[in-house]
């Protein structure tokens, strides 16, 4: 797990501003409960010190590299319990409050059985420059906040080279021909199939 953490440390390059830097300190409560836990957050010196550790010569570091020139920051919580319900939707307000903020756009929101899914993008001057995704299922949450200009296929490139599931799939998810976009605020219309 950690040479995996290492290497999506390895493909961010630094930027400048994190106005649109999401604070997930409201999870810091589901840590004890938590039985796995993965933490990154990478400022800008550390982004730019990570970046010597790619090798442009191998196609898939040179092509996350190149994918990763203008994220600023990546900042990820992801928590397993070993009990189904260990924590509840109310738990994530603090975190969706934030994107009440003006320049925040929920562009995908999947519910299903117990999980729900929901992709988030921050545009200033019409350029996308920030995303948040959250990914909760019965005993797993991942909260992914990416700051600095990226477009979805870099997210694939960047996930797929660290072996980071979560990037890859919000991805192609919010490629796919079936993806709904919802405006905040409302819920998924059920199908009748």
């Amino acid at each position: 797990m950690m040479r995996k953490l290492m290497v999506v440390v390895w493909m961010m390059v630094a930027g400048a501003c994190f106005a649109q830097q999401i604070d997930l300190s409201a999870l810091d409560k589901l840590v004890p409960k938590a039985n796995s836990k993965t933490e990154i957050a990478m400022d800008e010196a550390m982004l730019k010190a990570a970046a010597g550790f790619l090798d442009e010569r191998k196609s898939d570091e040179g092509v996350a590299k190149a994918a990763s020139k203008n994220i600023k920051g990546i900042f990820l919580r992801s928590y397993e319990f070993n009990q189904k319900d260990a924590y509840k939707l109310a738990d994530l307000k603090p975190i969706l409050d934030q994107l009440k903020a003006p320049n925040w756009s929920r562009f995908l929101r999947n519910e299903e059985d117990n999980e729900l899914t929901e992709i988030w993008m921050h545009t200033t001057n019409g350029v996308g420059d920030g995303i948040l995704l959250v990914a909760g299922e019965e005993n797993e949450l991942t909260v992914i906040n990416i700051v600095g200009s990226a477009n979805l296929s870099d997210l694939s490139v960047l996930g797929k080279v660290g072996n980071l599931s979560e990037l890859s799939n919000a991805a192609k998810a919010s490629q796919a021909p079936e993806a709904k976009t919802v405006p905040p605020g409302t819920s998924t219309p059920k199908d009748d199939d």
